[in-house]
């Protein structure tokens, strides 16, 4: 690649730390503490945690046990909201007393085709070994609440007695089958003080109707809604990441022209990341000008499009 005259290290600027060679994860701020500072308000992502975090005013309601549902289209962000969450709620408990930790179930099931029951089953199970890798978080003796029972309604609203008395968890759970029936049993039947769920969904629309009736006399999940990604989400995104590496490495801008065509080829931020990511990846190794001097055009975003449709793309040749 050609840096000639500009005295830096060439940088992908799209790139997340810990996450060099998986830039497609979502953010996980309760992990890497570093990775506060990269939220950008995209998708209505300011709006939507300022209200769920107006929910969480009084920890100590809270405490008592929740549920959070974060809710809006395939790959506009949920994941990285409900990992920001997770690090707000252990904060917010950690501030009343409590030693929280984030437990994070969120691939405990990989068959979404699995019934309700099979499901919690599976949850129930990998609950344990997740808790007792967190040194302090569960009585001594507590395991046996799980070995005398098989039953999830047996052990979710008894795990009060299993976690320390100054003990909390934030369970991230895997995205729900069967939307209402899940969010419902989670947040009445399985119920229990010093534990919080969080878990996220493409689907809602009416479905939140019916789960508020089934809950009219329960305490009500906090839904959090995330919006599809605008064109003057695009221009926020790039200009963040163009602009957070500005004087410790070298790399190219982009042009008008191709901010247009990211917006275009780009109907969630997770495409978003995955084009401008990609396409700054190709010119790295391409050879050309990846310099400041040198603006990223609509041709090199269709470029490294045509390569992901192309025959060695994820879609392309045969597996």
């Amino acid at each position: 690649m050609s840096t000639a005259g500009t005295g830096g290290k060439p940088v992908n600027p799209f790139v997340v730390p810990h996450f060099d060679r998986g830039p497609l994860r979502p953010l996980r701020p309760f992990e890497h503490p570093e990775h506060e500072g990269f939220y950008v308000d995209v998708c209505g992502f300011a709006a939507a945690l300022g209200w769920a975090e107006s929910a969480f005013d009084d920890f100590t309601e809270l405490a008592r046990g929740g549920y959070v549902l974060v809710a809006g289209e395939s790959g506009c962000g949920k994941s990285a909201m409900v990992n920001r969450l997770a690090g707000r709620v252990r904060a917010g408990l950690v501030g009343i007393g409590l030693r929280a930790h984030v437990i994070d179930l969120t691939a405990a099931v990989e068959e979404q085709e699995r019934s309700v029951d099979q499901r919690v089953n599976l949850v129930c199970k990998r609950l344990l070994p997740a808790l007792q890798r967190n040194a302090g978080l569960l009585r001594p003796g507590a395991a046996a609440l799980w070995q005398h029972n098989d039953d999830p309604r047996l052990i979710f609203p008894e795990l009060e007695t299993a976690l320390e008395p100054a003990a909390a968890a934030v369970v991230l759970l895997p995205t729900p089958g069967d939307l209402v029936l899940e969010v419902v049993r989670y947040a009445k039947m399985f119920s229990s003080p010093r534990v919080v769920f969080l878990a996220e969904s493409s689907l809602l629309g009416d479905s939140l109707m019916e789960i508020e009736e089934e809950l009219e006399d329960f305490r009500p999940p906090v839904v959090v809604q995330m919006q599809t990604l605008s064109a003057q989400d695009v221009d926020r995104f790039v200009d963040d990441r163009l602009s957070r590496h500005a004087g410790s490495g070298v790399y190219p801008r982009v042009s008008p022209e191709g901010l247009r065509t990211l917006a275009m080829i780009s109907p969630s931020v997770k495409t978003l990341q995955r084009a401008t990511h990609g396409t700054f990846q190709m010119l790295a190794r391409s050879g050309q000008d990846y310099s400041p001097a040198y603006a990223v055009t609509a041709e090199d975003f269709r470029r490294w499009l045509a390569g992901q449709l192309g025959p060695r793309g994820p879609r392309g040749g045969s597996r």
